[in-house]
């Protein structure tokens, strides 16, 4: 039985699983892999993407099983974007963010996940061996620097592979 703090999203906000499958196919005929799983419950996560260019940033969020909203809040906003990410669940979204994966940024993403009551699922691009990388959503933990620290690990090694970190792109292109 669900928590009745926390339902489920209703069929609205599903994306129609031919769209995503769709979205799946075009990156595949781009030469991109798809590596890990979508669970049930992906809809209550904030999804924190390493994507060097902005198509990556779009092509995975319409990949995605729900609809996914962007968060607009800034970044050093932690209150704010852990409200924001709750209006977001409430309406059957899931949240998303990019990351330069600076410990700052994963740090102000993790704090508003647990405002938020938020797991965190990474995403990252992996040029090199043209991967799409998602990682099983996983809850915050009551020790945030261990959040962070693994975060910044795990983007650490993408980072490596593009040569640099990318640039903040403006959200408000997507």
């Amino acid at each position: 039985m669900g928590d009745p703090h926390r339902p489920a999203p209703n069929p609205g906000q599903r994306r129609p699983g031919w769209k995503v499958k769709l979205c799946r196919g075009a990156v595949k005929l781009l030469g991109w892999q798809l590596r890990g799983q979508l669970p049930p419950q992906f809809w209550r996560t904030t999804l924190v993407m390493w994507a060097p260019k902005t198509w990556q940033g779009r092509a995975l969020a319409a990949m995605m099983p729900v609809k996914v909203r962007w968060i607009q809040s800034p970044m050093s906003d932690v209150e704010v974007r852990g409200q924001e990410s709750l209006l977001h669940f409430e309406q059957g979204m899931t949240n998303a963010t990019v990351t330069q994966a600076t410990e700052e940024e994963l740090r102000a993403i993790v704090h508003a996940a647990q405002k938020a009551k938020s797991r965190i699922t990474l995403c990252a691009w992996e040029e090199r061996r043209k991967f799409v990388h998602v990682h099983a959503p996983f809850k915050t933990s009551p020790f945030p620097d261990r959040d962070v620290h693994y975060m910044h690990r795990y983007f650490a090694y993408f980072a490596k592979t593009t040569g640099a970190q990318h640039t903040a792109w403006d959200i408000n292109m997507l």
